[in-house]
């Protein structure tokens, strides 16, 4: 199993390699299903999480990117999992308020849905509407 350490140094290994957006926090747990590294984004609006999710979607393996809206239905989180080069696995999280993007349309509170990459290459097009973006 994976120590603290070990999931620190592979970050920091990934971040150093990669040029990926500034992150506000890291949370890591060595559990028994395998170790897991939880990265936030520094970052706030539809358009520039998806940008960062992106960046970071592009130097992972097998990923999978999502949306979950918190329990009181404020918040939608984007998030992208995936695997670092050593296999260690990694999800990349931004939130956004309901309000910022209709995507929160189609997701109840709790629930959690694949999100195709091209909706966040939409999302991160420059001049692009946020209300334009659906999944129906």
């Amino acid at each position: 199993m994976n120590t603290m350490v070990d999931l620190l140094t592979a970050l920091g290994a990934h971040l150093a390699e990669f040029e990926l957006p500034a992150i506000a926090s890291v949370h890591l747990a060595t559990y028994t299903s395998g170790p897991q590294v939880t990265v936030q984004l520094h970052c706030h609006g539809s358009a520039v999480i998806a940008r960062g999710l992106l960046a970071w979607a592009d130097t992972l393996t097998e990923i999978i990117t999502e949306a979950w809206r918190v329990p009181h239905g404020e918040f939608l989180h984007l998030s992208v999992t995936g695997l670092l080069p050593g296999g260690t696995a990694v999800r990349v999280c931004g939130a956004l308020r309901i309000t910022d993007i209709a995507l929160s349309r189609d997701i109840g509170p709790t629930a959690t849905i694949t999100v195709p990459l091209a909706i966040l290459r939409h999302l991160a097009t420059p001049g692009q509407v946020a209300d334009e973006v659906t999944l129906s």
